[in-house]
């Protein structure tokens, strides 16, 4: 299948290899680990890299066995024994493997039970890149070789992250009061959200957000506009950078509170 139709058959926002993605960042998650499992993870408070690790492995191990099996009730799979330390990482190499295999068997629109909206296997794989990447991002901060995520990958992953992740706001989170606007500087894409009174979010990709969005809406004008590269944004939403660390335009406020409406768990 080439990179254009897996576009389209994931529901993309961008071009990229979604199965290579997964496997590359949890790799690079294994690599970073080796030799660091007893270091704290800052963006992760009081897990190790041998947490982290150990969490990964069985969220691979739980998406995988629930779209080999076609699985409709998660209850139905059971947990993974954790490994001694000196497993951890080797059970993680081979962990993706069989993830990753699962996956590619699989037609997007297979059904299969999530936690979202939409329930097939399409969106197992659209979700478990930014998975890995995000995690791949902390052990690589804790172990002081912290590199930026992929940028297609990650403006997808923002994408999502608005679909999915926003429609409501966490209990006692507070209103965000404005309309936020992102920009990923370095791949074009543009987006704008806001709340109703109900605190449900509502978002759009803007016109000039990406090179094939013809006759996109321009949105009105936005209480703050944060600019980043897709990979920044993506960690400001994961709450992994303070949206003061950024490129913010307006009421710092607002960036502030829409990152703290959602769950990340």
């Amino acid at each position: 299948m080439k990179i254009t139709g897996q576009r389209a058959a994931y529901g993309l926002a961008t071009e990229f290899d979604p199965f290579r993605r997964i496997e590359a960042d949890t790799l690079a998650l294994a690599d970073a680990a080796e030799g660091h499992l007893a270091s704290p993870v800052p963006s992760c408070p009081a897990w190790s890299v041998a947490d982290l690790v150990w969490h990964l492995l069985e969220v691979q191990h739980f998406w995988g066995a629930i779209v080999a099996g076609r699985v409709q009730d998660p209850a139905t799979v059971p947990d993974p024994v954790r490994p001694d330390d000196a497993g951890l990482v080797p059970g993680l190499r081979a962990g993706v493997a069989g993830l990753v295999e699962s996956l590619r068997g699989a037609e997007p629109g297979e059904p299969v039970y999530t936690w979202a909206a939409r329930r097939d296997a399409g969106f197992v794989v659209r979700h478990q890149v930014q998975e890995a990447a995000v995690h791949r991002w902390d052990a690589e901060q804790a172990t002081g070789r912290e590199s930026p995520l992929d940028a297609t990958a990650a403006t997808d992953a923002v994408e999502e992250f608005l679909e999915v992740s926003t429609p409501f706001r966490t209990k006692d989170a507070a209103a965000v009061g404005g309309t936020l606007q992102l920009v990923a500087v370095d791949t074009g894409f543009r987006w704008q959200a806001t709340e109703d009174h109900e605190g449900a979010a509502r978002w759009q990709r803007l016109a000039g957000g990406g090179a094939d969005q013809a006759g996109g809406a321009d949105g009105p004008g936005a209480d703050v506009v944060v600019r980043a590269t897709a990979s920044d944004l993506l960690l400001y939403l994961y709450r992994r950078r303070p949206a003061g660390a950024l490129d913010v335009t307006g009421d710092l406020a607002v960036a502030e509170r829409f990152a703290l409406r959602t769950g990340t768990d």
